[in-house]
């Protein structure tokens, strides 16, 4: 049975997604899927997402199939990519597109430290992140977009107000 582990989770939402992130990464280490075993198998990586601007880092370790997530910076990451600020690492994190990180690269919005090539390993992990919708879901989910996208919408106004009041 899979039991989540206390964390310490900031409001922020890049830190949310982070731990979200990190819950599932735990879920697929500890399943049976043959794929990810063979992703998962001879690694010994740890890999830190953070925004120095917004003081979020969180980090995760892959031991030989074991998977640990923290809060905070590691010690020693393999690889480092630090986001410009918690909503770009929100949009990137969730495109998932390995172009779109590029581009933000060249465009000042993140940096990579480390092994670039954990990028790619990281990326085919990352496709069994969001699992698969059931087909009987599909329309409810399509029904709720448009008032997903209200709400975020609505969440960005006041967050710039917010930061606008606060002077940042």
């Amino acid at each position: 049975m899979f039991t989540v582990p206390v964390l310490d989770i900031k409001s922020d939402p890049l830190d949310v997604l982070l731990a979200i992130i990190g819950y599932r990464l735990s879920m697929l280490a500890d399943s049976d899927n043959e794929d990810i075993k063979k992703i998962l198998a001879d690694r010994k990586v740890t890999i830190e997402i953070a925004s120095d601007e917004s003081d979020i880092a969180r980090y995760f370790n892959f031991d030989n199939g074991q998977f640990s997530q923290h809060s905070g910076h590691a010690d020693n990451a393999d690889l480092t990519i630090n986001f410009k600020d918690s909503m770009t690492g929100v949009k990137l994190l969730t495109k998932g597109s390995l172009p779109a990180f590029m581009t933000a690269v060249q465009e000042g919005k993140l940096s990579i430290d480390g092994d670039y090539s954990l990028m790619m390993w990281f990326n085919k992990l990352a496709k069994h992140i969001v699992p698969a919708i059931p087909d009987e879901l599909k329309p409810h989910i399509e029904r709720a977009k448009p008032y997903a996208y209200k709400a975020q919408q609505f969440a960005e106004h006041w967050i710039g107000v917010a930061k606008h009041k606060l002077g940042k």
